[in-house]
């Protein structure tokens, strides 16, 4: 990015904070009604004021401005700036952390994108450090969006989803998607996706355990449910484990 008298302009200026703020209108245009927080939390006016506290006195602003940083990280993300990507991330949800989208597109950018921005000669150790560094860094995200968002079956799957296919940590996998299956209106995947991790653990008796719990919960006129792929590894494993 340039700097110059003119680039700094005010009526540049002023331009620019009003294309932001109208972006981030339309942007939320597109999203669902989210509920108005019942508090700010502690760290997140923290990394307001850390940008000059302006954007913890706009109020009914809020979401309009976390649509215009969210706009900023993706023109950085165009650019292949990861520094900027974060940046913006993290003000973006410091603005308004309720609409889910945020927290499970950031993370992604972090674990799946910007490891791909390396030079394509660079050593594979080198790409395989920053792939789990950038993985822990969308790991601590949505942590961070499990705190001031509050407990997502979708933040938790997201999780789990880094786990597995950036860090190949399936035990970690398995206790996220464990969380997610315990959420109100958890996709019904999580729940089976945990059992086979279990197995795939060495822990089969876990898994039958747990899928007889699950099978117990659901409804069987739902076809998502899939109640009999649920009853079909039931039976596998238990056939699994009479033959040892």
């Amino acid at each position: 990015m340039h700097s110059s008298a003119a680039n700094s302009s005010p009526a540049r200026l002023g331009m620019a904070g009003v294309a932001l703020l109208l972006g981030g209108f339309l942007l939320r245009a597109l999203e669902p009604p989210v509920a108005a927080p019942a508090t700010w939390h502690g760290e997140q006016l923290a990394a307001l004021a850390g940008r000059g506290g302006v954007m913890a006195v706009l109020g009914g602003l809020r979401a309009a401005v976390a649509g215009g940083c969210w706009l900023r990280a993706n023109l950085a993300w165009e650019q292949r700036n990861a520094e900027a990507v974060q940046a913006w991330l993290e003000l973006t949800v410091a603005s308004d952390e309720r609409p889910a989208y945020f927290w499970l597109n950031g993370a992604r950018m972090m674990a799946y994108d910007v490891p791909e921005w390396l030079p394509s000669r660079a050593p594979a150790a080198v790409r395989q450090r920053a792939a789990e560094q950038q993985a822990q860094r969308a790991i601590r995200f949505l942590e961070k969006g499990l705190r001031w968002h509050g407990a997502d079956a979708g933040l938790y799957v997201e999780m789990a989803n880094i786990h597995l296919r950036r860090r190949g940590d399936p035990g970690s996998a398995a206790r996220c998607y464990r969380l997610a299956a315990d959420q109100p209106g958890a996709p019904y995947y999580a729940a089976r996706i945990h059992a086979v991790l279990l197995c795939q653990l060495g822990r089969p008796e876990e898994a039958l355990a747990w899928l007889r719990r699950v099978l117990a919960t659901l409804p069987p006129d739902d076809p998502a449910a899939q109640a009999e792929v649920v009853r079909a590894r039931i039976r596998l494993i238990e056939q699994e484990l009479a033959a040892r």
